[in-house]
C-alpha cells in the first residue's frame, strides 16, 4: 500500500499544478492537527501561475481527487490541509495486521547484515540471573534489526574453553566419577555446577589445585584424547538445559560458536600480529601494546601458550567478518567488559581492520545481590549465583497463588501462571527505567491483547477473512 504523501503527491500531480517529486518534497505534517495530518504550501507556484497562493490553495482544493483513505481537504492561507478518514485507516490497518501477522510495520529487506553476540554463558554452569540482561536485551535488538530490514545472526558466543574446564576436569576425576559414556551422556549441568562450587571450596585448602588445572587447561587445548572427551559431555549437558531455559523464554539463537570452534583460527592471528611486528613480550607474555590510546596492553597469550579472552575475540571477529560480511556486529556485554572491548577493538585497528569502526559494544549495568551483607554479583563458584530457573519458577509458583485465590476453576492454571512469569520476568530488565509500577509489564502486554482482540472482533475482522470494501 502506498504511503499518503505518495498518493497526495499523485493527486497534485494529475491536475497538472505539481511535478510528483517536487509534492513528496513540500508535503509535512502540520505542528496544529486542526490543520489536518499533511499539509503542502502552494507558495512556489505563485510565480509560474501569477496567483496569490490563497486562490491557488482554493483552485487546487476544489480540483483536487482525494485518494481513498483522505476525508476532505481545505485551503487555509496558501497551503493545502489533507485530512485521514479515521475509520478507513483503523479498518485497513486491521486488515494489513490480519494479513501479515507478526510481519506487520517490518521493513523491507535492506540487504545488510548486523551480528548480534548476546547471552553467551559459560558452559559447566546452569544460566544465572545475572545473565538475563545480555539475552533479553540481545534477543530485543535481534528483532528491532530483522524489523528494520536487516539480516541478523543472533551468536551465542559460548564460554566453552578456558581453564574453568581444567578446573572440572581435575575435580571430576578427583572425585573418582564414572568415565564410560553411558555416565558421561546422563551428566546435566547441575552435577557440573556443583562440581565448579567443590573446586572453589578445595583450592582455598589446597592452592595446588589452581595449577593442576591449568595445567589440565593446557593438556586440553594440545588435544589430550580423554580429556576432549570429558569436555565434550560437559558442554552436551550443559546445552541441553540452555536450549531448554531459552526455549522457555522464546529465545533462538542462529549459531552456537564458542570460543573452543576460533581454537585452529588462532595460529592465523598470532601469526599475523608477529608479522606485523605488534606482538610483545612483557613480563613472559605475550601482549600487544597500546600506549597511543591510553588504554593497557592487550594480552594475547600466557607464558605456558595458553590463549586468552582477547585473542579468541580476535579471531572470532575476523572469522564474523569472512563468514557474514557484516555491517555492524554487536556484543551485548556487561559494562564489567567495557575495556576488554575498547582493547579488542584498537587492536582490529592496528591489525588493519577498517572495519573494526562497525563493531560496538553494548553495555548494560551488573544485576548485583546482597551476600553477607554486600551487593555483588552472583558467583557461581561460591554458590551465592541466582538461578534463572529458580527465578522462573518461584514467579510461577506465586502467580499460580493468585490463580487459586481468584480464579480457582481456570482451566491450564499451571501453564498460564507459568507463561504470564515468563512474559514480566526476562523482559524486566530491558524496561528497567520504564515508568510504571515494578511486576506488572508482562501481564500488561495480555490486557493490551485482549482489547485488542476484543477491537478485532468489533470490527468483524478475523486473520484469515479481511474485511470486505463494502465494509469500510
Amino acid at each position: 500500500m502506498n504511503s499518503f504523501e505518495q498518493e497526495i503527491a499523485e493527486a497534485l500531480a494529475a491536475t497538472g499544478s505539481f511535478e510528483k517529486e517536487a509534492a513528496l518534497k513540500l508535503i509535512s505534517v502540520p505542528p496544529d492537527t486542526t490543520h489536518g495530518n499533511f499539509t503542502i504550501p502552494c507558495f512556489s507556484l505563485a510565480k509560474v501561475m501569477r496567483k496569490a497562493p490563497k486562490m491557488i490553495a482554493e483552485d487546487l482544493a476544489a480540483q483536487v481527487k482525494l485518494p481513498a483513505g483522505l476525508s476532505k481537504v481545505e485551503a487555509v492561507n496558501g497551503y493545502l490541509n489533507f485530512f485521514i478518514d479515521r475509520s478507513f485507516l483503523a479498518k485497513s490497518t486491521l486488515e494489513e495486521i490480519a494479513a501479515k501477522g507478526l510481519e506487520y510495520g517490518h521493513a523491507v529487506p535492506n540487504g545488510k547484515v548486523v551480528c548480534i553476540d548476546f547471552s553467551s554463558p559459560n558452559i559447566g554452569k546452569e544460566l544465572a540471573f545475572h545473565h538475563l540482561r545480555s539475552t533479553m536485551i540481545g534477543n530485543s535488538l535481534s528483532r528491532i534489526y530483522k524489523a528494520a530490514g536487516y539480516k541478523v545472526e543472533r551468536i551465542n558466543h559460548l564460554g566453552d574453553w578456558g581453564t574453568a574446564f581444567g578446573k572440572l576436569i581435575v575435580m571430576y576425576l578427583r572425585e573418582k566419577r564414572p568415565t564410560d559414556d553411558a555416565t558421561l551422556d546422563s551428566l546435566t549441568v547441575k552435577e557440573l555446577n556443583i562440581l565448579y562450587a567443590a573446586f572453589s571450596k578445595a583450592s582455598k585448602e589446597e592452592p595446588g589445585l589452581e595449577d593442576e588445572a591449568r595445567a589440565a587447561f593446557t593438556k586440553l587445548e594440545q588435544g589430550d584424547e580423554f580429556y576432549r572427551k570429558l569436555w565434550t559431555a560437559f558442554r552436551a549437558a550443559t546445552l541441553k538445559e540452555l536450549m531448554r531455559i531459552y526455549d522457555m523464554m522464546g529465545v533462538g539463537f542462529d549459531h552456537y560458536t564458542g570460543e573452543s570452534f576460533f581454537e585452529d583460527k588462532i595460529p592465523a592471528i598470532l601469526d599475523e600480529l608477529r608479522e606485523k611486528n605488534l606482538m610483545v613480550k612483557s613480563q613472559d607474555l605475550d601482549v600487544v601494546m597500546l600506549d597511543e590510546f591510553d588504554l593497557n596492553p592487550c594480552l594475547i597469550r600466557k607464558s605456558d601458550g595458553s590463549t586468552l579472552y582477547a585473542t579468541r575475540d580476535l579471531a572470532a571477529a575476523c572469522y564474523r567478518k569472512k563468514e557474514y560480511n557484516f555491517d555492524k556486529c554487536l556484543y551485548v556485554v556487561d559494562l564489567g567488559q567495557a575495556l576488554h572491548f575498547k582493547q579488542v577493538f584498537h587492536v582490529l585497528k592496528k591489525m588493519g581492520r577498517e572495519w573494526y569502526k562497525d563493531m560496538y559494544h553494548i553495555p548494560f549495568g551488573v544485576i548485583l545481590q546482597l551476600v553477607d551483607g554486600k551487593w555483588e554479583k552472583g558467583k557461581t563458584r561460591t554458590g551465592t549465583a541466582s538461578l534463572l530457573r529458580d527465578v522462573i519458577e518461584a514467579a510461577q509458583k506465586k502467580i499460580l497463588e493468585f490463580i487459586d485465590e481468584k480464579n480457582p476453576n481456570l482451566e491450564n492454571k499451571e501453564l498460564i501462571a507459568r507463561q504470564i512469569g515468563i512474559a514480566e520476568r526476562p523482559r524486566a530488565p530491558v524496561q528497567h527505567h520504564a515508568q510504571g509500577r515494578p511486576g506488572t509489564r508482562g501481564p500488561r502486554r495480555w490486557n493490551c491483547k485482549r482489547e485488542f482482540c476484543r477491537t478485532h472482533r468489533r470490527c468483524r475482522l478475523q486473520p484469515h477473512q479481511p474485511a470486505r470494501q463494502e465494509e469500510r
